[in-house]
């Protein structure tokens, strides 16, 4: 297995497991002055099988350090996996609310902690019965909050395997349930089968509910009013665009911000994952706020810049052929702001070879009013994906396009005006596919900066 260091495709600050498989993130909390990240963990194989709960803490959500792992499946309600969930602190004892998997069926789970690093099951406080025309298996991923007093669960679910929704639970404690009724179900079909993986928030005076849409491998979010024990959406949209990321899970820090992470998958065979022993990875925690039109907007946390490193030096080019400027690297946090005059596409480049057969092309569109990341040329490989990543982002009148690119090896976070984030995997080949640039098809002024960034796994290295 390469190390971290030769590995030109393991991300440095996008969190991955030390070995093996790595989904969903479940239970991000802050404890005792400590953020705490558990995940969806398969630490024998670079393949879903048999899923454990992984963990791991930060001080600061820069510098991230391995726990114990924290759960792994056991004769009972989570003999064949331990699926995602959430983390609480009930009668302040640290919780770990989760899904029991079996062949048979799904099952709420509880287990509990004196010291966040060895964790009990407590089997007696399963939920077992599911409410009537929710099937065994569409029961799943609970999510735990207090609000007005009592404790809520939110568990995603399926009305007769048809449409997704997501189930409302309440609690005095903690401890015993009551099934209240569906908080809410899917408006329309097209929005999956199952609803995995549901948060759900207050943000400012609104609420938000944000899915993991089954079997279509999405991520949507409404913004409405949490009335009644029941959800009203009035604004809806997606979260994450194309599948590039998934399983989203969000937390409220002590400071009162929202951060949520997601899980990016793999998009390269298995043969080139088995040979890496490494699979997947998370996104960067995502500060999230709305607009005054109700959108979700989200932007990599600030505690982020912390990993920047001296700026990457740019290269004016005269404009020869639209490119304005070039830079160079393959771990960058890169903002870059278009001005634009006319209808013309703009774009950023990255990941390029001096002969221009391999680049990945992130494009911007004014009159059909779409981002696109281009992958048909970010790889020599035939066993990656080249299908482009295209999301819908519409300009106020005279506002410039700003990107904030994040850009980690194998990893590409693309946040537009903080309204919208197409996230990806590219696989270039060669090891010179490190060039960028900078340019504009017709009058447009552009500004751009990169840093050089640093690992958030930096007791890691070389230990792979």
């Amino acid at each position: 297995m390469p190390t971290t260091d030769q590995d030109m495709y393991r991300p440095r600050y996008h969190f991955t497991a030390p070995s093996g498989w790595i989904n969903d993130p479940n239970g991000v909390g802050f404890y005792q002055g400590r953020y705490h990240l558990f995940y969806q963990y398969n630490p024998d194989a670079p393949k879903w099988d048999r899923i454990q709960w992984g963990h791991a803490s930060s001080a600061d959500l820069v510098q991230w350090r391995d726990e114990p792992v924290a759960l792994v499946p056991t004769p009972g309600d989570d003999a064949d996996g331990c699926f995602s969930g959430s983390f609480a602190v009930v009668d302040g004892q640290p919780t770990l609310y989760y899904t029991g998997y079996t062949l048979e069926r799904q099952v709420q789970c509880v287990a509990t902690s004196r010291d966040m690093l060895s964790w009990t099951k407590q089997p007696a406080r399963s939920i077992r019965e599911r409410p009537t025309g929710v099937h065994p298996q569409d029961f799943r991923d609970p999510y735990v909050f207090q609000h007005g007093g009592w404790w809520y669960m939110v568990v995603g679910a399926s009305a007769d395997h048809a449409r997704g929704q997501a189930l409302l639970y309440r609690s005095a404690d903690g401890v015993d349930w009551t099934y209240r009724h569906p908080l809410f179900t899917s408006p329309r079909p097209t929005l999956g089968v199952v609803w995995e993986c549901p948060n759900f928030f207050p943000l400012g005076d609104q609420w938000v509910l944000a899915v993991s849409v089954w079997p279509n491998l999405g991520a949507h979010y409404f913004v409405g009013r949490f009335e009644d024990e029941r959800f009203i959406a009035e604004s809806d949209g997606v979260l994450d665009p194309d599948s590039g990321a998934f399983a989203h899970l969000a937390m409220q820090t002590p400071d009162g911000r929202t951060l949520q992470w997601a899980w990016i998958n793999e998009q390269r065979a298995q043969p080139l994952i088995d040979a890496d022993g490494w699979c997947g990875a998370l996104t960067v925690p995502r500060e999230l706020s709305l607009d005054p039109q109700q959108r979700l907007l989200m932007r990599p946390a600030a505690a982020l810049q912390a990993l920047r490193g001296a700026p990457v030096p740019t290269t004016a080019t005269g404009a020869d052929r639209g490119e304005l400027l070039h830079f160079t690297g393959r771990c960058l946090d890169i903002e870059a702001t278009f001005t634009l005059h006319d209808h013309h596409k703009v774009a950023l480049t990255v990941l390029a070879a001096p002969d221009g057969s391999e680049a990945t092309r992130i494009e911007y569109w004014p009159d059909a009013r779409r981002l696109t990341v281009v992958r048909a040329r970010s790889s020599l490989s035939h066993q990656v994906s080249h299908q482009n990543v295209v999301g819908h982002l519409e300009l106020d009148a005279g506002e410039p396009l700003h990107l904030r690119v994040l850009l980690d090896h194998s990893v590409l976070e693309v946040y537009a005006n903080e309204r919208l984030c197409l996230t990806t995997r590219v696989y270039p080949t060669l090891p010179e596919s490190v060039h960028g640039s900078l340019s504009v098809e017709g009058h447009a002024e552009a500004t751009l900066q990169a840093w050089g960034m640093g690992s958030i796994h930096s007791d890691r290295q070389n230990h792979q």
